[in-house]
């Protein structure tokens, strides 16, 4: 296997396919893993005798493994596994399917019970816990193909130990049929995510690192080297500077980190100190690149550029994910913030006399600078819109965001549906109509916090001041407006009529009833024959969301996805307009209800709930202070918000049964 391959792809020739199952199973951050649907899908498509699947995992998600499983097993060819390097975890599992499992002589195998995190009170940690059993026993049959009786297996999946079997152990276990030949990808191991791991498995790897030719070992280098310079030369924009990397590409023999320091000491000479005046004349001439006149010696992009990318590099080594990074943020993600505080003080030119030697003064002096404060500022800030954005939030799906310009009572206008046009004779005058209207006021409303990035925490390089801290503040926001949107629909409130806003007098309540067709129909056609403010015409409102608690989730997802009625004895096809309705479970609703359910209309078509922010300050909006006395940087988040329903029409409550 001295070709280079792929974390996941599927090579197929006549009567034979080749898949390789070179990452982690399910999603995560890094982008190297096998999801089931990506998988399942392009099984489907493989229409081939025989199957040879080759694995390398460290495993993953339980659920995404399990469905995997299943789609090799259902698969009519004749499906081979080969265990090339490692298959620990639920890759043992997804090996399993193979009608023949091989591994090469190198190989490891580990088995384990499945496990996950989770967030709640001891309702949710009880629930978390039956569900891991649920899946030990669900993993039990897949194991089966070993001969080994399911209470023993079930211990395997149970006991809260990793189990390593070596190719050896996992023949005589029955894990495996065959042992191949080594395989120079065991070399890749990095065993570091799991706890204690055993001698005879990092034994395994270091061999094979012994063995692994020098020709793969140079190969592999060269490739990292390589891609660390493109990253230097897309920051460097100094045509100095990027010579060096030029340079540097030409003669391998260059250290990378000698590079490195040579590109940024030429960024770091050629900034003025922050606030000072471009500098013009003889003794600084201008350069012309691609289109931009740029002053030799006063150009301060590098400024940007440097807290761009260190904000990014920060972020991601708190564990925080970011679709599209600064290009050296890579190169910055190992530098400490203390170091990161001497390059900012030098771009300000402030010269640090021992670089590290007294962190205390380092940051203290950083931070009276504007752009090290302003640094840390923006790394929080990003978090803190991250978890916002990020948080799930289902009141988004079906309500409209509106803006204002200020803290002032808003008057939100319902218009009633225009008079009917009447017959105009030969000659006849035309009569004016009128609109009626009514109104539902509300007003911004403002929540915030505090937070305080202190000097202690700069020097201790604790990136969760900066990163998580930010990024949870971000999603109690979002859960936030969430609270209040779902708090209108279970409190009831009066509406501008002072009548609920779901009353018989609204037609919007319905007789309680458990989700069925019939039940869903009723509430359509009382949306539909709704009726504007002035009583003149029916509106024809059509349905678009079914918003359920978390326990009608599961009955609400067969309703609505079902091809025929689930309700009848026969097949009677199930309606379209129930399979086009949009699903929005929330578990907010739990706790005033487990069996009411609702329908609300597109707010396209009709006003329904809305939830207001100030004009361009959508979601959480930060403000940064540094303060002497303490070293410290403030950062205010601030949240200013209001929710309202503006129309009943477009929303139906049923009790449920």
């Amino acid at each position: 296997m001295n070709k280079k391959l792929d974390w996941y792809s599927i090579k197929a020739a006549a009567g034979a396919a080749e898949i390789f199952l070179y990452g982690d199973i399910g999603e995560n951050w890094d982008g190297e893993t096998v999801t089931a649907r990506k998988f399942i899908d392009d099984l489907a498509a493989v229409q081939t005798k025989e199957l040879l699947i080759r694995v390398n995992s460290f495993g993953g998600s339980v659920t995404d493994g399990l469905a995997i499983y299943s789609a090799i097993k259902r698969h009519p060819a004749t499906v081979e596994v080969a265990i090339d390097g490692i298959a620990a975890s639920v890759a043992s599992l997804i090996a399993m399917a193979g009608d023949k499992v091989t591994a090469a002589a190198n190989a490891l195998v580990m088995v384990h019970a499945p496990w996950a995190g989770v967030m709640g009170n001891s309702t949710d940690m009880r629930e978390m816990a039956d569900t891991l059993d649920k899946h030990a026993e669900a993993m039990v049959a897949a194991y089966a193909r070993t001969g080994q009786p399911s209470k023993e297996i079930l211990s395997l999946l149970s006991d809260g130990k990793d189990h390593w079997f070596t190719a050896p152990e996992a023949l005589n276990a029955g894990f495996i049929d065959e042992i191949t030949e080594e395989v120079a990808l065991a070399a890749h191991f990095d065993l570091s995510r799991y706890g204690t791991i055993p001698h005879k498995a990092t034994a395994m790897t270091e061999n094979t690192v012994e063995n692994k030719t020098q020709t793969e070992l140079a190969s592999r280098a060269m490739k990292e080297r390589n891609q660390a310079l493109q990253e230097l030369h897309d920051f460097a924009s100094e045509a100095s500077a990027k010579s060096v990397v030029v340079a540097a590409l030409v003669d391998p023999a260059v250290p990378i980190e000698q590079v490195r320091n040579a590109v940024f000491d030429i960024v770091e000479q050629n900034q003025r100190p922050l606030g000072s005046a471009p500098a013009f004349g003889s003794d600084y001439p201008l350069e012309r690149e691609e289109n931009l006149t740029r002053v030799k010696y006063g150009a301060n992009a590098h400024h940007a550029e440097f807290k761009a990318a260190a904000a990014d590099a920060l972020l991601l080594r708190g564990g925080v994910a970011i679709a599209k990074p600064h290009a050296a943020a890579r190169d910055l993600r190992g530098m400490p913030i203390v170091q990161m505080a001497e390059r900012v003080l030098s771009m300000s030119g402030r010269r640090v006399q021992k670089p590290g030697f007294n962190p205390h003064a380092t940051i203290k002096a950083a931070m009276t600078t504007s752009d090290f404060p302003l640094l840390l500022a923006n790394t929080a800030n990003k978090s803190l819109m991250m978890g916002y954005e990020d948080e799930p939030a289902s009141h988004r799906i079906w309500t409209r965001e509106v803006e204002t310009n200020d803290f002032k009572p808003v008057s939100r206008i319902a218009v009633s549906e225009a008079p009917e046009l009447e017959l105009i004779p030969e000659g006849g005058e035309y009569k004016t109509g009128a609109l009626s209207e009514r109104s539902e006021s509300y007003a911004l409303k403002t929540y915030g916090k505090l937070l305080k990035l202190t000097r202690q925490a700069l020097i201790n390089d604790d990136l969760s001041a900066f990163t998580r801290i930010p990024q949870a503040f971000g999603q109690a926001a979002a859960r936030l407006e969430a609270d209040h949107v779902y708090n209108l629909l279970v409190t009831n409130p009066n509406m501008s009529d002072g009548t609920a806003l779901f009353h018989a007098d609204h037609a919007n309540l319905m007789t309680g009833a458990a989700l069925s067709v019939i039940s869903l129909g009723a509430a359509k056609a009382a949306m539909r024959k709704q009726r504007g403010i002035a009583g003149l015409g029916v509106l024809n409102i059509t349905p678009k969301y079914l918003i359920v608690p978390a326990v009608l989730e599961t009955t609400a997802e067969v309703l609505l996805t079902s091809m025929v009625d689930p309700s009848a004895q026969n097949d009677t096809a199930n309606l379209g307009w129930i399979r086009s309705l949009e699903l929005v479970t929330d578990a907010r609703l739990d706790d005033d209800s487990e069996t009411a359910w609702y329908l609300a209309s597109s707010p396209n078509q009709i006003d329904t709930v809305e939830v207001m922010h100030l004009t361009g300050q959508r979601g959480v909006f930060t403000d940064e202070s540094s303060d002497f006395t303490t070293d410290a940087v403030s950062l205010k988040a601030r949240l200013d918000f209001a929710t309202q329903v503006i129309d009943w029409v477009g929303l139906v409550k049923n009790p449920g049964a």
